[in-house]
């Protein structure tokens, strides 16, 4: 056989090697893909199965709670769900009670959590937030089991406190406690974590889709969803709820009058004004109830005993109004079926505030949604009250309004519209209510940003983060990115002597960056909703004016994209550019500056 076959026959028999080798290879990564997905499946479920028994312990100990503070030492039993008509029950000497039950109650929170566990103060929802965000999704795991315990001493004694902080605290706890048993990777943790949040929230209040998106949601302020965790905290809440329906039924959390419906488009003026004036709330609320952290901060007082002092204070103005005790979920179902309206309405919903301030911000343990769906019942039914007042002909519903109102208060309070849209649907049942919500909801959310954003305190969970691109969680990846744009072989001439903290940057910041000794530019333009290049392919952006731009990347959803890799420009892309400065002033000149970044040679 000569020279020349043997090497011909080597050569083929390398290359069959290869491309088993690269077979191999696909085939290895597809079944980690695989497993790696059905293993979180698996995981899901079992996080579904914890946080549904968790929400069910924390309210047994609620129930437990109120049982002994409220009822025993003050005689006071809050209106019940579930009822049509239900009706408060007062002792006879139960107003003068009130502050005493509130403040043992707090005093014993205080000394409970800040001898343990100083982590379980405060609303649990933002804890999970910081958590996911700052620091690793890693939860102690004594951690729930005192946030249980605060909790339900907190509420149950009548601090003005809602149910799902503690409940997205517990069983986000419980599920980093089985990734710790489980040894599972820090990615997959992350998602377990808004699985096991998911899985608390919608066997606490039976609403599995707007839950499930919810654990997605609240992460950040500016519209912005971790899509990545969403089918597993869908598994999560559904597991949950069914888990929890075994126990409690399958009867929404709320009543609402039969037949409950949109029907009349006049009426859409009248859900607008509460739109707006729930944004006007939400933007408010937030500095009331941080401005009172601070003011306890200033106090000097062990901080065992501030949610005493708190309790107190709130146990006080609740001898006046006791509809601000606890969550008030009993004086929301008044308002859906037993016909308490009034401009009385209007005044509880700033006597909410204060009272879930002095509860919370004072150091008890306790959650912030159910207050705010409170505040948004009221004033949806003071605001109703108001327009049919002015307005004698509309017949404006007053039950439609409190349920919209539910919703429109947290979906701009929380910077959260969509995942509150549909939670307040499933906990009434009012699907036939879901345009008004709609309308109701964006508003609020536009109009507490624009107002929110010139206040003291913006937003009401402080460890939210704007976007993806702003959460530690993501920087990993657009560093990879980073670098893979800086290897690329056409970007070896238009990015000499960029780096990647540079570009990181500009990535980051906005920051245009000096390449070639000053004679170009590489900068960043972020696609407005009416912008002309809107749809249009990539390859159009390569000349503007007689002068060559170069598309180095595209930031969108928190990823860096190659050019390559794109497509069509969506609304909200930020492109990466490079080019001359003359060609950086013709594209400004031609496509509006929008958000121009700095210069930062």
């Amino acid at each position: 056989m000569s020279g020349r076959a043997v090497s011909h026959q080597a050569t083929r028999r390398r290359g069959k090697k290869a491309g088993t080798s690269r077979w191999a290879r696909r085939t290895r990564v597809s079944f980690r893909s695989a497993w790696r997905a059905n293993r979180l499946f698996c995981y899901s479920i079992l996080v579904g199965v914890l946080g549904a028994f968790g929400a069910r312990i924390f309210i047994w100990m609620l129930e437990w709670g109120e049982r002994f503070f409220m009822g025993g030492i003050a005689g006071y039993v809050p209106p019940a769900l579930g009822m049509a008509n239900p009706a408060p029950i007062f002792g006879g000497s139960s107003v003068w009670l009130i502050p005493l039950s509130t403040t043992v109650g707090a005093l014993l929170c205080g000394l409970l959590v800040y001898s343990v566990a100083p982590e379980a103060e405060g609303h649990g929802t933002d804890a999970a937030i910081a958590s996911y965000h700052f620091r690793g999704s890693r939860v102690r795991p004594i951690v729930p089991l005192i946030k249980a315990i605060a909790s339900s001493i907190t509420i149950g004694s009548g601090g003005a406190a809602g149910r799902e902080g503690p409940a997205a605290q517990i069983s986000s706890g419980a599920a980093a406690v089985l990734c710790d048993l489980l040894r599972v990777p820090l990615a997959e943790r992350r998602i377990l974590v808004l699985a096991g949040m998911a899985a608390g929230l919608s066997a606490i209040f039976r609403a599995p889709l707007g839950m499930a998106i919810f654990a997605s949601e609240i992460l950040y302020s500016g519209l912005a969803f971790e899509y990545e965790a969403i089918p597993f905290t869908l598994v999560a809440s559904v597991v949950a709820y069914a888990v929890n329906g075994l126990f409690v039924g399958w009867d929404t959390l709320f009543l609402i009058p039969p037949g409950l419906t949109f029907l009349r488009p006049v009426e859409l003026g009248g859900y607008a004004i509460l739109g707006a004036a729930a944004g006007v709330v939400g933007a408010i609320e937030p500095s009331i109830f941080y401005g009172v952290r601070d003011l306890f901060a200033r106090l000097r007082l062990p901080r065992h005993v501030k949610p005493a002092v708190g309790g107190l204070l709130m146990g006080l103005m609740a001898m006046a109004l006791p509809q601000t005790l606890a969550t008030g979920f009993g004086w929301v179902q008044m308002a859906l079926t037993g016909g308490y309206v009034g401009a009385l309405l209007l005044l509880l919903v700033l006597a909410k505030i204060v009272a879930m301030s002095l509860t919370v911000s004072s150091g008890g343990s306790g959650g912030v949604f159910g207050p705010n769906v409170y505040i948004g019942a009221m004033l949806g039914g003071g605001v109703v009250s108001v327009l049919n007042g002015w307005f004698p002909d509309a017949h404006f519903l007053v039950p439609a309004f409190v349920v919209v109102g539910m919703g429109a208060v947290f979906s701009g309070t929380a910077r959260v519209p969509v995942s509150t849209l549909i939670m307040v649907v499933e906990m009434t049942g009012g699907y036939g209510l879901i345009v008004p919500s709609m309308l109701a909801s964006s508003i609020s959310f536009i109009v507490q940003r624009a107002v929110g954003n010139r206040m003291p305190y913006p937003r009401l969970y402080e460890s939210q983060v704007e976007t993806r691109l702003d959460s530690p969680v993501h920087h990993r990846r657009i560093a990879r990115g980073i670098f893979s744009l800086l290897d690329r072989p056409e970007a070896s001439q238009t990015l000499a002597g960029v780096t990647p903290p540079t570009l990181s940057s500009l990535v980051r910041f906005g920051r245009s960056i000096s390449i070639h000794k000053g004679r170009g530019r590489v900068f960043s333009w972020i696609v407005p909703d009416t912008g002309r290049l809107v749809g249009q392919p990539m390859a159009g952006l390569i000349v503007e004016g007689g002068s060559p731009l170069t598309l180095v990347g595209v930031v969108r959803d928190g990823d860096l994209l190659t050019s390559d890799g794109v497509g069509r420009v969506q609304a909200g892309d930020a492109l990466i550019l490079a080019g001359t400065e003359e060609a950086q002033e013709r594209f400004f000149e031609r496509h509006g500056e929008g958000i121009r970044p700095t210069v930062a040679d």
